[in-house]
């Protein structure tokens, strides 16, 4: 069997399935497990009465009934933490607790802690129940250790397909599986085409990467150009140290001349390496505007037309107000529908012959993404696609880690790896990187990081990277006190691992860090460091996390803080929330005015903002104080106009998202004309005016309320140019966004 499965298949238990590897027969598939009968597989016993000694038949049937249908561990979990002192055996996979300024924070902190701790309980409890041996992390790190190749030196080229060959080059490369990306992924290394080549007509790619990934990245693309008459290469060292990778080629490509410097090929399909990052994907997330099935199937069914197919279901995204009308009864929901999809797509017999591992990556990487409830149908999936003999690479089994890895599943993790080796397949970056990210312990991730120079992995400048981003929260951590400064701290890292470690992710992670332990100062100083030397790029998620831990300090200021200095960043709709959520507390009609309004227009309410409007527009008694407030100002929140149109119409049953009908059909092809966080600026200025008022017992005239409501107009929303296309990009492309 695959991923390293050897016994015979039989009924699921919750031990297999929370191991994550499936052992679904590959000739009987079925997509049960969007049917609330699959989940019944979790507890059932095969292997003895270890999860009924777990669970009680309450904790079985909340799951069974749908209260539990988005997580069915969650009742596994409750059940360990009430039962059993949690003193798992791989402590190093337990999230240690922190201790903030906030004790609200510091439970939530120790509350995921014992979760952690649950889940690995469970592991060990299901392990010895099902007579399984015990796994240790270092028993992990000196397995991959072994496996992994040493990495002495990177080495760089620049690499000239003759003019001859080069449309032919950048035809075969941009082919669904021998595309440059999977060179890139399948050996680790950089491979960048030059957008504006100073020789007219050829094709020019830098390649950059250990000698083992360079090796066979040249003889990758040499074996799929394919008409290729000679290779020249100009330093004589270095044709040395690539002559054992070139042996390989001239047993099948024997008309292939390798030449020196100084030898001239007699025509122009040659190509030149002269010594000297990305892997961009090739489809982009669009929004989808219809149900998953509805989305037309190609009526041939190709590698190129099926890579399309799985991009289209795995790329598109359901915005939030249409999600109730597509999917009304869910299960299943958008992804059960796409997973279920995907299955039925890799498991039919019409699309044997079209199956590539381009598509099989982008379904698997969808799946696995999904979390643990899913993650038995791609294991089926990878099973039915082994049967074809399609070549698999390293890429593949790293979606598998990294799965692994998010589970906190040592075992899993090791029965992969092993299998990965056993198909000759070595430990790649991702595959440690996966390895760091499920080990918790700081001391446990320097150990780590020290045995990964030994293997010379620090010198392949991705890793070195992972690592730093990796180790960064740790070393943090250490140095928190009541003051830190910032520039000395990135100054550090950067002589540790480079330039390149401080990316998004790691700087939402840094910023969230410092913003539990009451750092705002520190904060901002990283903003303008960021800002500044644009070593990273914020997204919306750093916005959030800043709103979030601005959350009892004026939330405005940082709005306009963030906003002034990247103009473009979006909001979405937790944005939205934080923002509701604070306005609301504080009782600021006129905020809630601007934040419900934009929200709406953006289509990214909350339904929580939903809710606690509705109340206000259909409760009339036993209001608190608060609510009181603003249903005596509920004009001003909703728009007198657009409120009095409403009433009409729905009288007493009108709701929040009838408002929000209302606000779409008027502004139909308008937006707001005014920024966001300047109109929200101006709405908190007159709420301040209404406060002092209120408090000096004024009483609110009609024309009175009617000045102290904010305007919020609108201006046609410009038409977007046409601009000329493009040629497409190999190694870049993106996918078309279009709108189902």
């Amino acid at each position: 069997m695959s991923l390293g499965i050897k016994s015979l298949w039989r009924a699921q238990s919750c031990a297999f399935r929370l191991a994550g590897l499936s052992l679904i027969p590959r000739e009987q598939y079925n997509p049960l497990f969007i049917q609330r009968s699959s989940f019944q597989r979790w507890f059932s016993a095969s292997t003895g009465e270890a999860e009924t000694s777990l669970v009680d038949k309450n904790s079985t049937n909340q799951v069974l009934t749908g209260k539990s249908l988005s997580n069915p561990t969650r009742a596994l979990y409750k059940q360990v933490i009430k039962r059993f002192s949690l003193r798992p055996k791989k402590s190093v996979l337990v999230k240690p607790p922190a201790q903030y300024i906030s004790k609200r924070k510091s439970r939530q902190s120790l509350h995921e802690s014992r979760r952690s701790a649950a889940r690995q309980h469970l592991y060990d409890h299901l392990r010895e129940a099902a007579s399984e041996p015990a796994s240790h992390w270092r028993w992990t790190l000196n397995f991959m250790l072994r496996h992994t190749r040493d990495v002495r030196e990177i080495l760089n080229f620049r690499v000239i397909i003759g003019k001859g060959v080069a449309a032919e080059a950048r035809r075969m490369l941009s082919e669904p599986d021998t595309d440059i990306s999977q060179i890139c992924r399948r050996n680790e290394c950089d491979v960048r085409i030059e957008e504006t080549s100073p020789h007219k007509g050829t094709l020019i790619l830098n390649l950059s990467g250990s000698e083992h990934s360079v090796r066979k990245s040249l003889v990758d693309i040499i074996g799929v150009v394919g008409k290729i008459t000679a290779v020249r290469v100009f330093d004589p060292i270095w044709k040395t140290l690539l002559l054992d990778a070139w042996k390989r080629v001239p047993g099948k490509r024997p008309e292939i001349r390798l030449l020196g410097n100084g030898k001239v090929s007699v025509d122009d399909r040659m190509m030149t390496l002269y010594t000297s990052s990305s892997n961009s994907t090739k489809y982009k997330d669009y929004r989808l505007t219809r149900r998953a099935d509805e989305i037309s199937r190609p009526t041939v069914w190709t590698k190129d037309s099926l890579e399309k197919y799985v991009a289209a279901l795995v790329h598109g995204q359901v915005p939030t107000y249409l999600a109730q009308s597509l999917y009304p009864n869910p299960p299943p929901d958008h992804q059960g529908t796409v997973v279920s999809l995907l299955a039925d797509l890799f498991t039919s017999e019409h699309t044997k012959s079209a199956i590539s591992l381009s598509a099989l990556k982008m379904a698997i990487n969808f799946i696995e993404s999904r979390g643990a409830g899913y993650r038995h149908v791609s294991r089926s999936i990878f099973s039915q696609v082994e049967l074809l003999d399609l070549p698999m690479d390293a890429d593949i089994f790293n979606t598998f880690l990294v799965s692994a890895s998010k589970a906190r599943n040592l075992d899993s993790f090791n029965t992969i790896l092993r299998s990965m080796v056993r198909k000759g397949h070595a430990p790649q970056g991702r595959a440690w990187v996966a390895f760091m990210e499920m080990i918790q312990s700081p001391t446990a991730k320097q150990y780590i990081a020290a045995k990964l120079r030994t293997k010379g992995l620090n010198r392949n400048s991705s890793i070195h990277c992972a690592i730093g981003r990796q180790m960064a929260v740790a070393d943090l951590e250490h140095r928190l006190s009541a003051t830190i400064d910032i520039q000395d701290f990135v100054n550090k890292q950067n002589r540790k691992y480079g330039r390149r470690w401080l990316d998004t992710i790691t700087l939402n992670r840094i910023l969230d860090v410092l913003g539990e332990h009451g750092h705002i100062d520190a904060c901002n100083d990283l903003l303008d460091l960021v800002y500044t030397t644009r070593i990273a790029r914020p997204n919306t998620i750093t916005l959030n996390i800043i709103l979030t831990h601005t959350e009892k300090m004026p939330q405005l200021m940082a709005l306009k803080s963030v906003s002034a200095r990247w103009p473009k960043l979006a909001l979405d709709d937790v944005s939205y929330h934080l923002l509701f959520r604070a306005a609301w507390k504080r009782g600021y009609p006129n905020m809630l005015r601007v934040i419900w309004r934009y929200a709406a227009l953006a289509r990214s309410t909350t339904s929580k903002m939903r809710l606690s409007l509705t109340k206000i527009l259909t409760q009339e008694s036993d209001l608190s104080r608060d609510r009181a407030f603003m249903k005596a100002w509920e004009d001003v929140i909703f728009g007198r106009s657009e409120l009095t149109e409403m009433r009409t119409i729905h009288l007493d049953r009108l709701t929040g998202p009838h408002m929000i009908s209302n606000y779409i059909e008027q502004a139909k092809n308008m937006r707001p004309s005014v920024s966001f966080a300047t109109k929200l600026e101006e709405a908190h200025l007159m709420d301040l005016e209404i406060n002092r008022l209120d408090t000096e017992g004024t009483i609110m005239t009609t024309s009175t309320r009617e000045s102290l409501s904010v305007e919020i107009p609108l201006e046609p929303i410009p038409e977007k140019r046409t601009l000329p296309q493009r040629p497409r990009k190999m190694a870049g492309t993106s996918h078309n966004r279009r709108q189902a």
